[in-house]
């Protein structure tokens, strides 16, 4: 199967730690996938494994940099590393668009955890779901995921910044129908804020 619907199907079905560790094993094996900045959101077993760096379309050896650990989190880990050493060309192995699929992913998952959510709480003789304007809310979420995916599998896509912004914005517009649920560390809005985390440290400038 295609890597990039493996990472999509991977996270919408199982998360965001087991679709990052599929990416980073078919893209970029054996190295740390930094940002702009020097960024990198990571498996811990990709943290602890690798041997080089990747930044940019550059590679470096991982030991003549320098590295500060900034967060640890469950099975993830935050990173900035400050290259060091000669640098080789590398291709990126499709990281930037499968760091975007990945996301979509995520934010087909959270619409799911939405729809059974909405649905299963009642609104007068319906549910909430069925309620005119919290469908034609969930309406524009679909089309907003859609559009992304037909940009990915069409021709001339414009940068990744834009379409994490339409996923950004999506994965926003749920949280605010899940109400306080959203935001709690342990549930959507966690995974909704590691998502977006993701777009900020390996793609500048992503904020709508």
């Amino acid at each position: 199967m295609n890597t990039n619907l493996t990472v999509r199907r991977t996270a919408r079905e199982n998360g965001l730690a087991q679709a990052l560790t599929v990416l980073c094993d078919e893209a970029l094996p054996g190295a740390l996938p930094c940002g702009p900045g020097g960024h990198a959101v990571v498996p811990a077993v990709v943290a602890a494994t690798a041997d080089r760096i990747w930044q940019d379309g550059r590679g470096y050896d991982r030991a003549a940099g320098e590295e500060e650990l900034l967060r640890r989190g469950g099975p993830l880990v935050a990173l900035r590393h400050r290259p060091g050493g000669h640098a080789d060309i590398v291709e990126h192995g499709g990281w930037t668009l499968g760091l975007v699929w990945l996301r979509l992913g995520l934010s087909e998952g959270l619409l799911d955890a939405c729809v059974r959510y909405l649905d299963s709480h009642a609104c007068g003789d319906s549910t909430v779901l069925r309620q005119q304007m919290v469908k034609g809310a969930v309406a524009d979420v679909l089309i907003e995921q859609l559009e992304v995916h037909a940009v990915l599998t069409g021709a001339g896509a414009p940068g990744p910044a834009h379409l994490h912004q339409q996923i950004t914005v999506a994965d926003r517009a749920l949280l605010r129908l899940l109400g306080a649920s959203g935001y709690l560390t342990d549930g959507a809005g966690e995974t909704a804020y590691f998502s977006e985390v993701l777009a900020e440290a390996y793609t500048a400038e992503v904020a709508p």
